[in-house]
Order: structure tokens, then C-alpha cells, then sequence
């Protein structure tokens, strides 16, 4: 059974995938994942956990440390261990599947932290920030006339291209630097028999459907030189739990059990290719088939701010309040103070001749120096994580601590000119996944086959300019140059140059023959100053 973090229950997790020893068509065996698979299942799966966050990066669990303890996102204290003396030990602890999360926060401290802690949403924030102002522009889309009817129902199910695209498929490719697509012609009906052309039509099944195979679930496969699937192995999980494997090549496809055994297939298609498209963000440069994580390093601020959240929680519930000191001859064995009628606390009474003096009871604070130390290095943090996403963060009304108050998620922006350059990249890197999906599609609705004029005539356009400024700033921009050109006209070359610059800066993202038009226009307007 394949390991899945969003449940309680610790199922150890092979480091092998549980990838039975598969007999290939072709009588070649497999009987391990493919290297580069190995290297970086596990940071898959952890980036995955921290965009989704809550309950599934709660419990996840990465393997188990030299003392047989889970391997969380919250980091176990030496002094968190349990004793291997203590009733009833176990190594392994977790809690049930479903089960609240404050079933084990009782005095172990490891897992009060873990149950009274919120997950951070560093890594999912940036995500929609960036996606939301890249997908409230238009994308523009041209197409032969099928594709252009299969971008308004992707998946079958009646969901557009727009909708598919902003909710699945960036925020995977963008948080795990790699995404899988597949598309192929829909399921058989059960029951239903295909004999002719007229059947397919009337099934609907000359069409095509797309979907997204997650990274940690594509096991092993083989290239070509463009770097395209010539065999590859997915796993795929039901519904009861138990994973099935699909091997894939470029002329047909089978599946097998958990135990190796064939299921269905060979079953033969017609496209002359592996119908699956690995689309990446960036290449990592010392692998070929494994894509640089775009939010990698706000996952990692994500985890540090977490960890750091949950010992300010400790910090604050087990200081809430003073310990008591006293004498000793008050205090029991087990730790208790007798208390007496009307819950009246008595004082050691101390004769020594005619004399008698008491001892008072005195009340010992917690220094919260740490606790300060802690709130601070938080601040520190999610600081970081909006300067790794370009987020400005406005000044507010200044602590008690003589910093400034904390960026609300409303007040929270991109800036302006970094943020331009960076949106601009990603819907790059959109607009190129998209144009793959549209030729895999082709290929697929052609069954192999796809003309040039059809390949040529896919258009993608997404925006490369963005609106980051408030009205306010774009207001007192506009009224600043304004008065800089109503003052120009001195230094003609130089001043066109200056302008030039300043509109471009202003105007981030646009073509380079809109700039043409914009600097045409400073030259005439400078050449008519200078001459009066």
C-alpha cells in the first residue's frame, strides 16, 4: 500500500515506491524506480505538503530517525524522546486516521506542540498571489477549430482551460518545478463494445481527456534525445487504496497489480508516442528529467517558522503561570502543597527559644527574555518569505518592541518593478506548458497524426505587462512626469533619453514596439519644445 500523508496512520514508506518486479511486454523486467526518481520522491512529497498544508503537513511523515521515531515537519527535542523504560513504550507513535489532532496532547510536550500549532501558508499565499494577478488578465488562445473545443471542456468534466489551468495545474508545476500531463480518448463505458467509427462518436470517445500524474508517482521511465517518454511506469492508486501500475510506450500500454501480475493489456494506441508531456518550470542543470522547485525556499522558511511558532506555544502554556516557593517541610513527595479551610495557604511556623518567626511563600517568574528572542526571529521569518516572493511589505504603526506591525494579507502586494519581471517569467513558463498540452492534444484527437498548419496555428499569449501599482501611486506617478516634461526641452537628447527610461520603468512588461511608439512620441514632443 502506498504511503499517504493524509492520514494518522505511520505506514512506512519503501524506499522503493513498493514497486513490484514487473514483466515487460517485451520480456525485460523492472524491479526499481529510476535514479533521478530516488534523489527526489521524498522532497516532492514534502513540497506537495507544505502548498497544501493543514492536516496533511501535520502528519506527514519523511522516514523515521536512529531512534525509531517519525520524521516530521516539527522538529522532536532531545528531550522529547520518550524513555525506552516508560510503560508502555512504543518507537512509532501516531494517532488514528481522522482522529482530532489533539488526541495525543496530553504531558508530552513533542505532541502538545504538534497539536496546538497552526501550519503556516507561506508557500500556498505567494502561489495565489502570483497565479491571481497573472490569470486576471486575459490569456489569449488560437487554434485549429477542435482544439479550440476541447479548451472549453479539458477534462471531461466540463472544465475549461482558464479554470483548469489556474487551479490544478500552475500551482503544481510552479511548487514542484515539474509537472506530468496525459491525455488520452476517454474510458470505454462498461458494457459498451466499440466496433465501428459510429460508435466511438456516439460514446464520445473520439475525443480526448487531460490529467496530471503527480512527480512522486511517475516511477521509472526511458527518454529519446528531445527528452520526450519513450517508456515510463505510473503508479496509480484506487479508490480501495491499492496501487496499480501502468507502463506506457509508444505503441501501447499495460497494467499490472501490486504483486506484478497483468491486468489488463496489452492494449495498443494509436499515437506514435508516449501521450504524456513532462512540463517543467526550470530545469535543474545536473538532471534531466527534474525541474527546480519554484517556492523551495519559502517551503524551507515555511518549516523554521513553524517550528519556531510551536515553541513560543510551549513557551506560553507551560509559563502561563509562576511556580510557588516555600519550605520544604510543606511540600510532599508527590509535589503537592496542603491547603487549608478556605483554600487558606499556612506558613511554616520556626521557634527558636522564646522567639517565633515564619517563612513566607514567595512567587518565581519565568524570565520571557527567549520568548521576546522567538517573537522577533518569527517577524525575521516571514519577512524572508515575502522578500522570496517579492511582496512588499508598507511600513504600519510601529510595536512596542519599535518595529513595525506585522503585513496584513489585504495590505499585502507585489512590487512593482521586480514583481513585473518575476510575474512575467511565470507567465512565460505557463504559456510554454500550455503550448505542449496543445500539441499533445492534437497528436491525441489526430491519433498520431497532426498537420503543420494545425501545429502552426496554436497561439498562447499570456500577459507580460501588470497592473502592481495602487491608484494613489499611479496618480502621483503621472503627475510627476508630467511636471518633468512640462519642464523638458533644454537638453533634448539627453532629456529623451532620461524619459525613455522613466516610461519604461513606469510602464514595465510592455512589447518593444509599444516602447518604440512611446519614444517616437517624448521626441516629437521634445523637438517641438526645443524649437520655441
Amino acid at each position: 500500500m502506498p504511503f499517504s500523508t493524509t492520514t494518522g496512520a505511520l505506514v512506512p514508506s519503501s524506499p522503493a515506491a513498493g514497486m513490484p518486479r514487473i514483466a515487460l511486454p517485451d520480456g525485460r523486467r523492472l524491479d526499481h524506480p529510476h535514479p533521478e526518481w530516488l534523489s527526489h520522491q521524498l522532497r516532492w512529497r514534502w513540497l506537495l505538503d507544505s502548498w497544501e498544508g493543514g492536516e496533511a503537513y501535520r502528519t506527514a511523515v519523511y522516514g523515521y530517525d536512529m531512534h525509531g521515531m517519525p520524521v516530521r515537519n516539527l522538529v522532536r527535542h532531545k528531550r522529547e524522546y520518550p524513555s525506552s523504560f516508560d510503560p508502555g513504550y512504543s518507537p512509532q507513535t501516531g494517532r488514528p486516521a481522522g482522529s482530532d489532532q489533539a488526541n495525543q496532547a496530553t504531558d508530552d510536550d513533542y505532541e502538545l506542540r504538534r497539536a496546538r500549532t497552526p501550519v503556516p501558508t507561506f508557500v500556498a499565499e505567494a502561489a495565489e498571489t502570483h497565479l491571481a494577478r497573472i490569470y486576471s488578465r486575459e490569456v489569449k488562445r488560437e487554434g485549429p477549430s477542435k482544439l479550440v473545443a476541447w479548451w472549453r471542456d479539458v477534462d471531461g468534466r466540463g472544465t475549461s482551460i482558464d479554470q483548469w489551468m489556474a487551479s490544478s495545474i500552475a500551482p503544481l508545476l510552479l511548487v514542484l518545478g515539474q509537472l506530468d500531463l496525459i491525455v488520452d480518448h476517454p474510458a470505454t463505458p462498461d458494457g459498451e463494445e466499440i466496433r465501428t467509427r459510429a460508435d466511438e462518436i456516439r460514446l464520445g470517445l473520439d475525443g480526448c481527456v487531460a490529467s496530471y500524474i503527480l512527480p512522486e508517482n511517475m516511477v521509472w521511465w526511458r527518454l529519446d534525445r528531445l527528452g520526450r517518454y519513450v517508456e515510463c511506469l505510473v503508479r496509480e492508486v484506487t479508490d480501495d487504496g491499492s496501487a496499480l501500475w501502468r507502463f506506457w510506450d509508444e505503441s501501447s500500454w499495460t497494467l499490472y497489480d501490486g504483486s506484478g501480475e497483468v491486468v489488463k493489456g496489452p492494449i495498443a494506441h494509436s499515437y506514435g508516442r508516449v501521450p504524456i508531456v513532462r512540463v517543467f518550470d526550470r530545469r535543474r542543470p545536473r538532471c534531466r528529467n527534474i525541474g527546480v522547485p519554484r517556492y523551495e525556499s519559502i517551503a524551507e522558511i515555511q518549516r523554521e517558522y513553524y517550528n519556531r511558532d510551536s515553541e513560543l506555544i510551549l513557551s506560553d502554556t507551560t509559563q502561563a503561570h509562576p511556580l510557588l516557593q516555600g519550605p520544604e517541610d510543606f511540600v510532599k513527595a508527590d509535589g503537592t502543597v496542603p491547603i487549608g479551610p478556605n483554600w487558606l495557604l499556612p506558613k511554616k511556623k520556626n521557634t527558636h527559644g522564646g522567639a517565633a518567626t515564619y517563612e513566607g511563600f514567595d512567587v518565581v517568574p519565568f524570565p520571557k527574555d527567549g520568548a521576546e528572542s522567538i517573537r522577533l526571529n518569527k517577524a525575521d521569518l516571514r519577512d524572508a518569505a515575502d522578500r522570496a516572493a517579492l511582496l512588499t511589505k508598507p511600513a504600519g504603526a510601529s510595536g512596542t518592541g519599535g518595529s513595525t506591525v506585522g503585513q496584513s494579507g489585504v495590505s499585502k502586494r507585489i512590487d512593482q518593478a521586480a514583481g513585473n519581471d518575476l510575474l512575467s517569467k511565470i507567465a512565460a513558463v505557463l504559456g510554454h506548458a500550455e503550448k505542449q498540452l496543445a500539441e499533445l492534444v492534437l497528436t491525441v484527437l489526430g491519433d498520431g497524426a497532426v498537420s503543420t498548419d494545425d501545429r502552426e496555428a496554436v497561439r498562447v499569449q499570456y500577459p507580460t505587462a501588470f497592473d502592481l501599482s495602487t491608484g494613489e501611486e499611479l496618480a502621483r506617478t503621472v503627475g510627476q512626469f508630467q511636471a518633468i516634461l512640462a519642464a523638458a526641452g533644454n537638453a533634448p537628447e539627453t532629456e529623451s533619453e532620461l524619459l525613455s527610461r522613466l516610461i519604461r520603468l513606469m510602464l514595465p512588461g510592455l512589447d518593444d514596439q509599444d516602447y518604440t511608439r512611446f519614444d517616437a512620441e517624448i521626441d516629437a514632443y521634445l523637438e517641438v519644445e526645443s524649437n520655441e
